[in-house]
């Protein structure tokens, strides 16, 4: 459990925070488009009970086509 949760919020940490450093851990600008995915991602496992690897799938896609936009 502990393991699993280190990795959440480095991850995590990793992904709205993209300048940030040991240093500095909140430095840089937040990047709120990955927050929204995961809120969107969690309501639909959780609340409709949608099957995993299309939530994977439709959260990569919207990674890439973000990617690419900015």
């Amino acid at each position: 459990m502990g393991v699993i949760l280190n990795l959440a919020v480095f991850f995590a940490w990793h992904t709205f925070w993209p300048q940030g450093t040991a240093d500095a851990p909140f430095a840089g600008t937040f990047d709120w488009f990955p927050v929204i995915v995961a809120v969107a991602a969690f309501v639909a496992l959780w609340k409709y009970k949608a099957d995993i690897m299309k939530v994977i799938g439709v959260c990569a896609l919207l990674g890439l086509a973000y990617s690419f936009l900015m």
